[in-house]
């Protein structure tokens, strides 16, 4: 495994904290999906089992630095006609869509993880990268967004996302999907998914051909949605490039728009821990992990 070399401590804001302070990325929207930009530290109300808590560090919006991690399957099940030209893609969508100061890194994966381009801000370093990743072997994909999540958490502080380009479909992996949570979860690493379907199989197709095609292509768009919905990401299901181009600009304003909040954990077990993230603005949710475990242990349920 190549892994993507670290930033130097100190570059960038961070939550000084009082004994173990825990940080939780959250993206609002309104009810068509679209991010809330205005919401303040009093707009915010944290829950952990049920009890509220104070939220001792704020940061809204543009406060951070963004860095963004492409990890694309490079797997030989993406050697199909839109498969293939898909990553690519989608993949330079949300490069177009990301502003200027945002960081990218790119990483591929097929029974192993690898790097291509550490976090930068030249973008057509790596969308050269993006042209010479070959489709061979099986696919790793719960492993490698293990390696995925570990590789930006150690990138500083900052509004900070996932981005995996597949067809879902995995074949090799050692981690278990209950592993990847865990770990997305404790990082704070909000995972958004985007899945690259045949036609055939993607119900708002013209050309779906209903329940007898369904199979590993479903069930790993469902695994998809579950790695997003209990990171705080969102997962997209696509098989035509006006499908892309939507993902990619929803994905990189979310992450323009990141909110990044935190407070002390109360004494407890070093058991998992249910949070809820709200706001008092009417009509708008706030997308989060849905809980931690405290730092002196990492066990517990997904």
């Amino acid at each position: 495994m190549m892994a993507l070399p670290a930033i130097t401590p100190g570059q960038v804001p961070s939550f000084p904290a009082r004994g173990a302070l825990v940080v939780f990325s959250a993206t609002a929207v309104d009810g068509k999906g679209r991010p809330i930009t205005d919401l303040q530290r009093e707009d915010f109300r944290i829950f952990e089992e049920g009890r509220p808590q104070a939220i001792e560090r704020f940061y809204g919006g543009q406060e951070l630095p963004a860095r963004l991690l492409l990890l694309v399957d490079s797997s030989g099940s993406m050697d199909e006609t839109f498969k293939l030209s898909s990553v690519r893609f989608a993949a330079e969508r949300v490069l177009d869509a990301l502003s200027d100061e945002g960081e990218v890194a790119l990483a591929g994966f097929d029974s192993r993880y690898f790097g291509l381009v550490a976090f930068t801000r030249d973008r057509e370093a790596v969308r050269a990268a993006l042209g010479t990743v070959e489709r061979f072997g099986s696919t790793a994909l719960n492993d490698a967004l293990e390696h995925a999540a570990e590789d930006l958490a150690t990138h500083g502080e900052g509004r900070r996302a996932v981005v995996v380009i597949t067809d879902g479909v995995d074949t090799a992996s050692e981690s278990t999907p209950e592993d990847v949570l865990r770990l997305s979860r404790a990082l704070d690493v909000p995972i958004y998914a985007i899945s690259t379907l045949s036609p055939l199989d993607d119900p708002e197709s013209d050309l779906y051909v209903g329940r007898q095609r369904e199979g590993a292509a479903a069930a790993g768009a469902e695994l998809l949605n579950r790695y997003a919905t209990l990171s705080g990401g969102a997962a997209f299901s696509i098989s035509n490039y006006a499908g892309l181009r939507q993902a990619a600009a929803r994905i990189a304003a979310e992450l323009k728009h990141q909110y990044r909040l935190g407070y002390d954990p109360p004494e407890g077990p070093a058991l998992f821990r249910h949070v809820v993230v709200r706001t008092t603005r009417k009509n708008v949710t706030v997308r989060t992990r849905s809980g931690y475990v405290p730092q002196t242990q990492r066990g517990g349920n997904p």
